[in-house]
């Protein structure tokens, strides 16, 4: 499925005006060592030389905006203030960062994924306790904290585009997540 960053908008405000609980999800990731075990902020293409190259696609500006359309943990201002913080030229170091800095802040007990809004992908996910769309420059994220599920990334992989962290099983660009409990 192919979603633009505005139609996601317009979904997620949709989806907000009606109070519905459930949001669609996003993900990455790298192999966990093995199941329901935690693991660190991953990557398809981490170890890539390209990945540790500034983006200048994003160059005009580096800024971070959040917002917070749904919180159910009632950490949302912590994971905005938290993201807001992170200050980088490179746009894989902002996504290793902002899925490091969102797990922490969302108290270390859910799965946390962060997806480039403009890439192809299929969501299943069980238990979205917080979402947020997050802006690097021009590079426009969902950011999903949640309890388990399924995510399928049909687009470009690398951590310039998708990262997550926490109780998971990868096979290639499909990832299932398990709860932390």
């Amino acid at each position: 499925m192919r979603r633009t960053t505005t139609l996601a908008t317009i979904a997620l405000t949709a989806l907000t005006l009606t109070g519905a609980a459930a949001l669609p999800a996003q993900a990455a990731g790298h192999p966990a060592p093995a199941p329901a075990t935690l693991s660190a902020p991953a990557s398809p293409a981490a170890s890539s030389p390209a990945a540790a190259e500034p983006d200048t696609a994003a160059a005009a500006d580096k800024s971070v905006s959040v917002s917070v359309s749904m919180d159910q943990l009632g950490h949302g201002k912590a994971i905005a203030d938290a993201l807001r913080a992170i200050k980088t030229d490179n746009r894989g170091t902002f996504v290793q960062e902002a899925v490091d800095k969102a797990f922490k802040a969302a108290g270390s007990r859910h799965n946390v994924m962060l997806f480039n809004l403009s890439q192809n992908y299929n969501d299943q996910f069980q238990g979205t306790r917080v979402y947020a769309n997050v802006q690097w420059g021009n590079i426009h994220y969902g950011l999903w904290v949640f309890e388990s599920g399924q995510f399928t990334n049909q687009g470009d992989g690398g951590w310039i585009n998708w990262g997550f962290v926490g109780w998971y099983e990868r096979n290639g660009g499909h990832v299932k997540f398990n709860r932390s409990w």
